[in-house]
C-alpha cells in the first residue's frame, strides 16, 4: 500500500549519528546495573522513525554480524537510505517504509535493542501509545529500549517561544515562507532588551538557540504540528502500561539517575531522578527501559565497571600535569593514577582500554563514574571495531566509500562519530582503500596524483586509522 506523503518528504530532516543509541553503549549501561545484555556484535537492532537510517547503517558497517532494521514513514528518506545500503553491500541492514501505528500490531521480529530517537515528543498521544506498544511487542526479555524526548520542566520555555511563533505565523502556509518568517521573528525576539528580567532573558536565550539550529531541524522541531514534551515521571508511567520499566538515562549527566547509590525500588529511583530534573531545569532525556522484574543494581559495583572499557571523547586532551580539556570545558584531575589513565586513553584512541584495574576499588569506581557522567570518559562494552594498525592492504569500510562516490562530505568513523572531509585529496585516497591495493600500489597512485609533496602514504594511512576510518 502506498504511504501518504509526509512533511519529512517535503523538507528533509538532517541525517545524524547518535552515539548514546549505539548497542555498544546501551550494553555498557546495562552491565553497570548488573544486567545481562545481548552481545552488540550479534545483536538484533530496530530503530523506529530513523529517517534514512544513517544511524543504523553506520552501526551495521562497524558490526557486520549484527542485524539492523530501520522503519520510517517518509518514503523518500527510506529510498535514500536503502539505496545507500545497497550500493555499499550492507546485507545486514534494512531500511523500510512503515507506519508506527500499523507496525505496533503487525511487526513479528524480536529485537535486543530498540531505538526511538527524536519521535516521542513530536507525535500525537495515539502515536506515542503505539510506539510503546511496538516496543512491548518486539523487545526481547533481556532487551533494552532507548527513548529520547524533550523534557519538562526546561521545555516549558521552548513551548512558550513556539507558541509565539505559531501565533505570528498564522496564515503562512508555504514551508519556505514559514521558516523564513520564523527566523526573522526569532532573531528579533532574541535581542536583549534593557529592561529584561530573568524570565525574559531565559526566553530570549531559548530563542537564540533556535536561531542557531540547523534550518531543517527548526522547521520540524519548532514548527511541526505536534510538540509534546514530557516530564520523566509521565513517560515512565506511560511505559509502565506497556511492560517497560525505567533503567537510567543514556546521556552524560544522567548516569546517576539509575545509580543513586542506595538500594532503592524503581519508584524511589524515578522520584529522585524527577526531583533532579526540577533542580537542574532538564530540557532533554534519553531514557532507557527494560522489562520489569529484572532488578537492576542501584549501587555501582566496581566489578561491573571493571568489566567495561574506557574510550576518549572527541577533543579530550591533556594541557598540564593535572589539567585536561574536552570541548570548551577545563578540569583538573589531582589523582596521579587517574590522570595517568586518562593520558593513556588519549594516546591510545580510538582503541579502548580495560577498566579491570578499578574492579576492586570503590573510590576509583566512583571517580571513573563521575568522569563518565561529565562526558570526560566514555564507557564501552566492546573493543574499537576498526583497524588500529592497518595491514599491507588498508581498507576503508564500504559504506564510507559509497558515500564518497555519492559526493557526500559528512562521513563517519567506526566508533560512530560524524567526520566532515571536504578536501578532495583525502576523499579520493579513502575511495582507493578497498583492500585491493597494497601500500606500494597506493604510494604509486598517491605520487602520480601529486600528493607526495604533502605527506607520505604511510602517514596518511596512519592518520585515517587514528580517526577511526579504517576496517583493515
Amino acid at each position: 500500500m502506498k504511504q501518504p506523503r509526509t512533511a519529512y518528504d517535503d523538507v528533509q530532516y538532517p541525517s545524524g549519528l547518535y552515539r548514546t543509541t549505539h548497542p555498544d553503549h546501551l550494553a555498557a549501561m546495562a552491565r553497570l546495573h548488573g544486567l545481562a545484555a545481548a552481545d552488540p556484535r550479534k545483536a538484533r537492532v530496530l530503530e523506529v522513525a530513523g529517517g534514512d537510517g544513517f544511524n543504523v547503517l553506520a552501526m551495521a558497517a562497524a558490526l557486520p554480524d549484527a542485524r539492523f532494521v530501520n522503519i520510517d514513514l517518509a518514503s523518500s528518506a527510506v529510498a535514500r537510505g536503502q539505496a545507500l545500503a545497497d550500493v555499499a553491500g550492507l546485507a545486514n541492514a534494512r531500511i523500510e517504509v512503515a507506519d508506527v501505528v500499523e507496525a505496533a500490531g503487525s511487526l513479528e521480529d524480536e529485537f535486543d535493542y530498540v531505538i526511538v530517537h527524536g519521535l516521542y515528543a513530536w507525535v500525537s498521544p495515539p502515536v506515542q501509545e503505539a510506539t510503546l506498544r511496538l516496543i512491548d511487542r518486539v523487545l526481547a526479555p533481556e532487551g533494552i529500549a532507548y527513548i529520547s524526548y524533550n523534557a519538562l520542566p526546561g521545555c516549558h520555555l521552548r513551548k512558550a517561544v513556539r507558541e509565539m511563533l505559531l501565533y505570528e505565523l498564522r496564515g503562512v502556509a508555504d514551508s519556505a515562507d514559514r521558516l523564513r518568517h520564523a527566523l526573522v521573528i526569532l532573531e528579533d525576539f532574541a535581542k536583549p532588551r534593557e529592561d529584561d528580567g530573568l524570565p525574559q532573558a531565559a526566553l530570549r536565550k531559548t530563542a537564540q538557540l533556535m536561531v542557531e539550529k540547523n534550518r531543517d531541524s527548526l522547521f520540524h522541531d519548532e514548527l511541526g504540528d505536534v510538540y509534546d514534551p514530557k516530564a520523566l515521571h509521565e513517560i515512565v508511567a506511560e511505559a509502565g502500561r506497556h511492560d517497560l520499566a525505567y533503567l537510567t538515562d543514556s546521556q552524560p549527566g544522567g548516569l546517576f539517575h539509575g545509580l543513586p547509590g542506595e538500594p532503592l525500588d524503581d519508584a524511589a529511583v524515578v522520584r529522585l531522578a524527577q526531583l533532579a530534573d526540577y533542580r537542574d531545569t532538564c530540557f532533554f532525556h534519553q531514557s532507557l527501559f527494560i522489562r520489569p522484574g529484572r532488578h537492576p543494581d542501584r549501587v555501582a559495583d566496581p566489578a561491573m565497571l571493571g568489566s567495561l572499557l574506557a574510550g576518549a571523547p572527541m577533543g579530550l586532551r591533556r594541557t598540564g600535569r593535572t589539567l585536561f580539556e574536552v570541548g570548551e570545558g577545563k578540569f583538573e584531575v589531582g589523582d596521579e593514577v587517574l590522570a595517568g589513565f586518562l593520558e593513556k586513553v588519549i594516546r591510545c584512541a580510538p582503541a579502548r582500554l580495560s577498566l579491570s584495574w578499578a574492579a576492586e576499588s570503590h573510590d576509583y569506581c566512583q571517580a571513573l563514574l563521575h568522569l563518565a557522567n561529565r562526558g570526560i570518559l566514555e564507557l564501552h562494552s566492546l573493543p574499537f571495531p576498526g583497524a588500529i594498525q592497518p595491514g599491507e592492504r588498508p581498507c576503508a569500510n564500504a559504506l564510507v566509500r559509497a558515500m564518497i562516490d555519492r559526493g557526500e562530505t559528512r562521513l563517519f568513523s567506526l566508533d560512530h562519530r560524524l567526520i566532515a572531509i571536504t578536501e578532495e585529496g583525502p576523499r579520493w585516497f579513502l575511495s582507493l582503500l578497498d583492500g585491493s591495493r597494497d601500500r606500494a600500489a597506493l604510494a604509486a597512485e598517491w605520487d602520480a596524483a601529486g600528493m607526495g609533496s604533502q605527506t607520505d602514504v604511510d602517514t596518511a594511512i596512519r592518520q585515517l586509522a587514528q580517526a577511526g576510518m579504517l576496517s583493515a
